[in-house]
């Protein structure tokens, strides 16, 4: 009985689980059944999608609406519509394959709504096509979703429009925050030309920045195309782009673009949102991603709330479509859910289908219907209500080793708010902000102005010019990074060589002696003049060696003069010593006196030592003849001082007089003088000599090689400096002075030319910078004059006298010091001399006399 109770409940256990299976089963069944049956009763919403399945965008949006669709759906499950998407494939260079795809849906499938294109000269014509069939077209723009056709290339005032150029305002924003002066925006046509160019524009209004050209390229631009198009660019001297673009056209032309230069160190990037929003590190390979390390780029702050989803979305979208999640698959998934949502709310389930087509009045609903959706999506705040997504914040990243580095935030209330804590990488894995300005310093005749020396990669320059060029740097209203090139380290060239071929130089600015000539501005913009500089002679008036010659003040007499003078002086005192020794050993009977220590003292007065009348005979002849003597002396040394004191006459008066004589013509080597010279002067070739330094200019005006030195007054003034026998003379002839040379074009001249102003206008410190090499604060002739034709006696006019002076005085001071010891009785010896001595007397007056008779008849 026992073990039949226990059958019997077992059984019964049995049955109940059994029953209780097959009602889970029956529960199951009726709700699929009731799932399947509200499916059915779910009005199908059509809704065309045109994109380019072949592009990577293109794909990569299909396959997130839907999934967008799969999830909205299994939350909603009460909905009363569900959305059919109805996908067409048009090439996005295509407009007719968007046309006929637009015109398929809205023709024959009937949607009420239309996704896509990609393409703004598709847009425009989709969304044309909408407006006519009351079907919303949601395109999707560069700067993201959007009701609005596409922009026309008109600047935008209003300020429903403002919100639409938000991205473009956070690039301006960086631009302001480096200081940039240029920048040149890079866009693909047509689609990206129609946002960047009105809203750059209008972003850069306010600024002091410049767009010194815009580049478009299409997408089936060749690789040869694409280069010219960034030789182009190159000839700007601008290093600053905006790249605004797909990825397509972007892979292919920062690949060119490194090949041209523009990716290295001294350029910067900036890419859009438009770029940056389908730049994904997985998406492109390693070779595109290492030309964009360096770059800067804009994209709009996503919410912090859905990362998980946002996270669990590029999971599902990669192995079901192989294509990586960006931000245009996160705007695509909350487009789409906003469309469904719209669609509930316009009640499109309870229109009668009976009455046919009904868009004329369900259009107007769902348009409403989408305008009002307002929600927290996967890409952020999604909103419409403009007719346009617009993200009111954007972060700024920094590419870095292939990484997105984020270092600041932009939005309308808040500006630009950079972290300090990131260091900013630049192309070629720089610190410093590009771009760096790269000054051309040209070897040069004339050092003072412009030189160099290379050490290694170092490069240090000197000159007047350079110094000007950091002091002109110095009160810009900008910093400005530079560095200095070093041209032609062989030897100097022509400036007008070096001008035209300043973009073969890759330099932004030529400084140095820069003569603004008229010709040379084809080639080149010049700044104001930091120097002004005229034409003008030089020529020799005297010799250097006249001023020099140590031995003037014995020019005067001959050598045979200077001997007998001194043969007879000597005699002379030693015939009175004679005497003098005779008669105190007659009278006295003593020989000895001091005087015989020193006969000269015959020669000064108040020594009572002439008792003979025959020694006062000999003294009153001597002293006559060195009277006269010494008359003659005065005045010939005095017309020789007072000839090479006073400048000659000019050899000649102007280029005329030496083009009518056929004289020599010295011209400062490689400079735009001798075109002058030829050209307008007429003179002939032979005529002209090259000279490259001062010392070449002294030498040949020394040797007779020119008559005359032409040339810029700073250069002649130099040279004046160190050349007190020369003088300027002939009229003076106008240049345009000396500036700093840039390409044409260049929007920094204008900066250049009002910091030059400032820095000349400080008349103290310039003329302090000036003096330093000697240059002339005005050029007036009058300048010249007093070194050349007037000149005071200087200690070299005697410098051979003062040394005989010196040395009898030394010789003196030695016997003094050395207490020599009486001389012993020399003077009998010498009277035997004596009397072959008497007779020089009258050899100096008949010498005396021959001279004089000479130089008169030298005179007449």
């Amino acid at each position: 009985m026992a073990e039949l109770q226990k059958s019997f409940k077992a059984s019964l256990l049995s049955m109940s689980g059994l029953l209780l299976l097959v009602l889970l089963c029956l529960h199951i069944t009726a709700r699929a059944s009731m799932a399947a049956t509200n499916e059915q009763k779910k009005r199908l919403i059509p809704v065309g999608v045109i994109l380019d399945l072949h592009s990577a965008l293109g794909s990569m949006v299909n396959g997130s609406l839907a999934l967008a669709l799969e999830d909205y759906y299994s939350v909603h499950t009460d909905t009363a519509t569900k959305i059919d998407l109805k996908v067409r494939n048009a090439s996005h260079d295509n407009v007719l394959d968007a046309a006929k795809a637009a015109w398929d849906l809205v023709k024959k499938e009937n949607v009420t709504a239309i996704l896509g294109p990609e393409n703004s000269e598709e847009a425009r014509y989709v969304v044309d096509l909408g407006n006519t069939a009351y079907v919303p077209v949601i395109w999707f723009s560069p700067s993201g979703p959007s009701l609005l056709p596409p922009r026309t290339r008109f600047f935008i005032t209003s300020d429903s429009t403002r919100s639409h150029c938000s991205q473009f305002e956070a690039i301006a924003a960086i631009i302001k925050a480096y200081n940039w002066q240029s920048v040149i925006p890079i866009y693909e046509e047509p689609q990206f030309g129609d946002d960047l160019i009105p809203c750059l524009y209008y972003a850069l209004q306010d600024m002091d920045t410049q767009v010194p050209y815009i580049s478009a390229i299409r997408q089936n631009f060749t690789d040869v195309q694409i280069t010219k198009e960034l030789d182009m660019i190159k000839d700007k001297r601008t290093y600053v782009f905006v790249a605004h673009m797909t990825v397509e056209l972007w892979s292919r032309l920062v690949q060119h673009a490194k090949s041209a230069g523009l990716v290295d160190k001294g350029c910067a990037w900036i890419l859009t949102q438009g770029l940056s929003s389908v730049l994904d590190p997985k998406a492109l390979n390693i070779k595109v991603k290492g030309y964009m390390d360096g770059a800067l780029g804009v994209r709009p702050s996503l919410a912090d709330s859905n990362i998980t989803k946002r996270v669990e979305l590029g999971r599902r979208i990669v192995p079901q479509y192989g294509k990586s999640l960006s931000l245009y698959g996160l705007w695509a998934y909350d487009t789409i859910t906003a469309l469904a949502n719209a669609v509930e709310k316009a009640g499109l389930a309870n229109s009668d289908e009976s009455r046919g087509d009904l868009r004329n009045e369900t259009g107007p609903e769902l348009l409403k219907a989408i305008l009002s959706e307002n929600f927290t999506g996967l890409s952020g705040n999604f909103n419409l209500s403009l007719g346009q997504l617009e993200p009111s914040q954007f972060v700024i990243y920094n590419v870095q080793a292939k990484r997105d580095i984020i270092f600041g935030n932009w939005s309308h209330k808040t500006g630009l708010v950079p972290d300090a804590s990131v260091i900013v990488e630049w192309p070629g894995n720089a610190k410093e902000r590009p771009p760096k300005l790269k000054i051309g310093v040209p070897k040069t005749h004339f050092t003072e102005f412009a030189g160099f020396t290379v050490e290694g990669q170092n490069v240090s320059a000197t000159g007047f010019a350079v110094e000007l060029f950091k002091q002109v740097v110095d009160v810009l209203p900008f910093p400005l990074p530079y560095e200095f090139v070093p041209l032609n380290s062989v030897s100097p060239s022509s400036y007008d060589d070096l001008l035209c071929q300043m973009k073969d130089k890759n330099v932004d600015v030529l400084i140095g002696d820069i003569t603004v000539v008229a010709s040379r501005k084809n080639c080149v913009d010049f700044t104001m003049p930091y120097l002004d500089s005229r034409l003008s002679i030089v020529v020799k008036v005297r010799s250097d060696s006249d001023s020099k010659n140590g031995g003037t003040f014995l020019e005067p007499f001959s050598r045979s003069i200077w001997l007998s003078l001194a043969v007879g002086v000597a005699g002379a005192a030693v015939t009175v010593s004679v005497i003098i020794f005779e008669i105190r050993k007659m009278n006295e009977g003593s020989n000895w006196h001091p005087f015989f220590l020193n006969p000269l003292l015959i020669y000064v007065s108040g020594v009572d030592i002439l008792k003979s009348r025959t020694s006062k005979w000999v003294m009153v002849l001597v002293m006559f003849v060195l009277g006269i003597a010494m008359q003659v002396y005065t005045a010939y040394l005095s017309s020789i001082l007072s000839e090479r004191t006073m400048a000659k006459p000019s050899p000649w008066r102007d280029l005329q007089d030496i083009k009518r004589n056929n004289g020599s013509l010295g011209y400062q080597k490689d400079s735009w003088v001798k075109d002058l010279l030829i050209d307008q002067i007429k003179l002939k070739d032979h005529q002209l000599k090259a000279l490259g330094s001062l010392e070449e200019y002294n030498e040949a005006l020394s040797n007779g090689t020119v008559g005359a030195i032409f040339d810029e007054t700073p250069y002649l003034k130099l040279f004046l400096s160190k050349c007190p026998s020369c003088k300027m003379t002939g009229p003076i002839y106008s240049t345009g002075g000396f500036a700093f040379a840039f390409p044409n074009n260049s929007i920094l001249v204008p900066n250049f030319s009002a910091a030059i102003l400032k820095v000349t206008q400080n008349v103290t410190a310039f003329h302090e910078m000036k003096k330093s090499i000697s240059l002339p604060d005005t050029i007036d002739k009058s300048e010249y004059k007093s070194d050349v034709d007037m000149r005071s006696l200087t200690k070299e006019d005697f410098g051979g006298l003062f040394p005989i002076i010196w040395s009898v005085l030394a010789l003196f001071m030695t016997i003094l010091i050395l207490k020599v010891p009486p001389i012993p009785n020399w003077l009998s010896t010498i009277y035997a001399i004596s009397l072959l001595l008497s007779g020089c007397i009258r050899s100096i007056l008949v010498l005396i006399w021959r001279f004089f008779k000479r130089r008169w008849r030298l005179k007449q």
